[in-house]
């Protein structure tokens, strides 16, 4: 699509405008200016004279028609139309005057300036006559004044209103010619106006001189030291009257300076770039695309073995030295760059050497220049030589830093100058740990050295992604860590700060990264710490706040930033604590059973379902909501899983003997698809001379988005063992049918305790659409968390048989449970309501 600009260009190139002097330009302004001035002078001054003239002979004409009525009244009756008579004779000596006439109410004339004009209609002999407007003056008794400009006349219809009502006659009618007055008012101003020109030839002729002395001939002479920027010095006009040609004069010395200032500056970067190539041994190539030119540096050729007389700049040159399994690949990601398909160019290759063997290049690439109509014109590159010694590429060198990036000693080392070295004005500073999110996919997928050069790119964006860093730092592994010093409080709270600069890399970071030609889209997870330098700062202290920011965000969600706050490092060491006393309570049998019996309408029991506590020496009973979730996270399920079940078959074993042979145990499907979990439940079983069916496994709602093919194999060779299912928190909890028809248990809890919170009769209506839903399924169901007498009987009247819950009996420990089987007193030893 082309824009108005293109489009202008365009014209300007098929028909070019002329360049005209400025003193031509300015002469032809003002005598265009001068000429409007004078014409509308001109043209609103005759207009307003002519304007003035005609009111003037208007009121003359009103002045000749009273005068004729004020004779007329004075004469008398009698003498009436003699003296009418003797006026319009005087009247019809004056050629300005071209009629007179005294007309009656039908428009009859009585005298006239014209004798044969008596007794006649005024409409048919008074060239002019209007008999709307006479009749108009005649109704209203007020004189009608007409110019007529077809006559170039002014007429005046004045009726007699002051003669008595016997005399017949009513209205003058007086038509005065102003061609004469019109003809005056046009020769003077025509000598008016030639005076004007005069005047704005003259006015116009000094302007000019002026201009060219003061603006003309100062600019010419600028113009000309233009020409010369560059030169140590330059002759400018001394001062000038006008104030802006003298700045443009200051303007242009300072230019010229800055100027100067800047081409030496140029020379030496110039000096400071090629040594930089030179020094990294970067070949630099340079390809001008609309006239296909190609520069090629020093380096270049002698990468390849020539000298540079020995090798013509050409991209046929470097075409034809890609080797043939690269050329198609190669070709096709610098077609897709030059496109706008890819947001940069980076390609591993190999070119042939002048001795006939391979190198291997890391090229990349950077478009600097386009067209008018947005195509490429430009590309600018370097080639880097990255063959090791055994002829494959050496990756992974991003300047300075090593390959494997920084471990945690060199980490520190690099950090304490920065931590420990105070900030003027008491400035604050960001430490922020990155961490990419899944890139042991990329390596897994794509090979240790795309995950290599994945690795440089990123540290590579981050550079530029927040140029203000201090520090950008890549450690082993994945991670990276940024930090930001300098930074005003007061300015803007840090923590906004922080995450404004998170932003800023997450939107940075989901530009697709490019690894062999194709787009690849990897995240990061940013922790972020604040802190003010200074002596008492410890790196590793920073670091590890920064650590557990991270690990928050990674854990609550991928590709965030989470600010490091006091109470994750309370957690921290709550989990570690959790994590050290579980190992310890698995060694010192802190661990047992407290058992809630399940029973029936009429308290009988049933069976029990066994619910794991943790009685810690010095805090007492530790809630499993508090540590189940340290057991998963640090991988202890599969040795919780073989105390659960040796627990609670040793348990079991001692119930059978008081008669009660049905116990259910909570399990997980991480514990259930343990590689041992079915071998030692087979053994415990055998061991304490337990049937398969008398100890059932409830595995929770809450666990069927999280089943999987190799999941439903266990189940499946669980129920072949005779081992029963339990869905336990039916209703509680999230779980969808088709999971459920996949699970297929033999048993279905359903949650009561859930409803507690609602409204009495809602909570009502719901707990009866979920019997339906259990009654349809066709399975044996029990009620658990039923601690009210009322949901009691409304279960009851829905058919509900088995009940568990603190209205029949709270959690209790193995001897109480036995004391309660056994129908002997017990004491009340009974756990609170902990999670279940």
């Amino acid at each position: 699509m082309k824009t108005p600009l293109h489009l202008a260009h365009r014209l300007r190139e098929r028909w070019p405008l002329p360049r005209w002097s400025l003193l031509l330009v300015l002469g032809l302004a003002l005598l265009l200016y001068l000429a409007s001035l004078v014409v509308v002078d001109f043209v609103l001054g005759r207009d307003m004279m002519r304007g003035h003239l005609q009111d003037a002979q208007q009121h003359l004409l009103k002045q000749r028609a009273q005068q004729l009525e004020q004779l007329m009244v004075t004469a008398g009756v009698s003498r009436t139309a003699e003296v009418a008579e003797q006026i319009m004779l005087q009247w019809a000596q004056e050629d300005s005057l071209l009629a007179a006439a005294i007309v009656d109410r039908d428009q009859r004339i009585y005298f006239g300036s014209q004798l044969i004009w008596r007794g006649g209609q005024a409409t048919q002999l008074l060239d002019g006559y209007r008999d709307d407007l006479a009749r108009k003056a005649l109704l209203g008794g007020r004189a009608q004044i007409q110019r007529d400009s077809q006559r170039g006349s002014l007429q005046i219809y004045y009726p007699l209103a002051q003669l008595k009502p016997q005399l017949v006659p009513r209205l003058l009618y007086l038509e005065q010619d102003l061609t004469p007055l019109n003809r005056v008012t046009q020769q003077q101003f025509t000598d008016r106006l030639s005076w004007l020109w005069l005047v704005a030839l003259l006015l116009a002729a000094g302007l000019v001189a002026l201009g060219y002395r003061y603006v003309v001939a100062p600019l010419r002479h600028l113009s000309r030291q233009v020409m010369r920027l560059g030169e140590p010095e330059l002759t400018l006009p001394p001062a000038s009257a006008i104030a802006e040609l003298g700045t443009l004069g200051e303007r242009i010395e300072q230019s010229n300076q800055r100027l100067r200032q800047s081409y030496a500056q140029l020379v030496a970067s110039e000096q400071r770039w090629l040594y930089a190539v030179e020094g990294l041994k970067v070949g630099v190539w340079d390809w001008q695309l609309d006239s296909n030119q190609v520069f090629f540096s020093h380096h270049w050729k002698s990468m390849l073995g020539y000298r540079d007389d020995e090798l013509v700049a050409s991209f046929d040159a470097w075409e034809q030295r890609l080797h043939p399994e690269d050329r198609a690949r190669v070709l096709s990601q610098l077609q897709d760059y030059l496109e706008g398909n890819l947001p940069q160019f980076e390609n591993l290759h190999r070119l042939c050497h002048r001795d006939g063997h391979y190198i291997w290049v890391l090229d990349r690439a950077m478009m600097v220049d386009w067209n008018p109509d947005g195509s490429p014109r430009r590309l600018i590159g370097t080639h880097t030589d990255v063959t090791n010694d055994q002829g494959q590429p050496q990756l992974g060198l991003s300047g300075d830093t090593h390959a494997s990036g920084l471990n945690r000693p060199a980490l520190l080392r690099r950090l304490e100058p920065v931590v420990q070295t105070p900030q003027e004005d008491e400035r604050a500073a960001l430490l922020l740990y990155l961490d990419l999110d899944d890139f042991k996919v990329v390596n897994d997928v794509h090979g240790h050295h795309c995950g290599d050069r994945l690795m440089e790119q990123v540290e590579m964006r981050l550079q530029k992604l927040v140029p203000e860093a201090s520090l950008v730092l890549r450690l082993e592994g994945d991670e990276f860590v940024v930090v930001v010093t300098g930074l005003d409080p007061q300015a803007r709270p840090l923590p906004e700060q922080a995450l404004s600069l998170g932003q800023k890399i997450h939107q940075g970071m989901r530009r697709p990264w490019i690894l062999e030609g194709r787009p690849l889209h990897v995240g990061a997870s940013i922790g972020i710490t604040q802190f003010h330098p200074g002596p008492g700062q410890h790196p590793n202290d920073v670091v590890a706040q920064a650590e557990l920011a991270v690990f928050d965000a990674k854990e609550r969600e991928r590709g965030t930033t989470r600010l490091y706050r006091a109470e994750l490092h309370q957690e921290a060491r709550r989990l570690l604590w959790l994590r050290d006393g579980f190992y310890q309570a698995m060694e010192q049998n802190q661990l047992s059973f407290h058992y809630q019996p399940v029973m029936d309408g009429q308290r009988e029991i049933l069976s029990v379902e066994g619910l794991l506590r943790w009685h810690h020496p010095e805090r007492g009973e530790l809630n499993p909501k508090e540590f189940l979730p340290v057991v998963a996270r640090y991988g202890l399920s599969d040795a919780l899983a073989e105390r659960q079940l040796a627990l609670a078959c040793r348990d079991m074993a001692s119930l059978r003997r008081h008669g009660l042979d049905r116990m259910s145990l909570n399990v997980t499907l991480r514990q259930l698809q343990g590689q041992h979990f079915l071998a030692q439940l087979k053994a415990e079983l055998e061991r304490h001379g337990i049937p398969a069916g008398g100890l059932a496994l409830e595995l929770s709602t809450e666990e069927l988005d999280a089943l999987t093919p190799e999941a439903l194999a266990q189940l499946g060779r669980l129920r072949e063992l005779g081992v029963p299912l339990v869905l336990d928190r039916f209703g509680g909890g999230p779980g969808a049918l088709t999971a459920l028809a996949k699970l297929a248990p033999s048993e279905i809890k359903l949650d009561c305790r859930h409803l507690w919170g609602l409204e009495r009769e809602a909570a009502r209506r719901l707990l009866l659409a979920q019997i339906q839903l259990v009654q349809a399924l066709g399975l044996p169901w029990t009620a658990e968390g039923v601690d009210e007498e009322g949901w009691q009987e409304l279960l009851l009247s829905q058919g509900a048989e088995r009940f568990q819950g603190y209205l029949f009996s709270a959690p209790r420990p193995l001897p109480s449970l036995l004391n309660l089987l056994s129908g002997q007193p017990h004491d009340d030893q009974t756990t609170p309501a902990l999670s279940e």
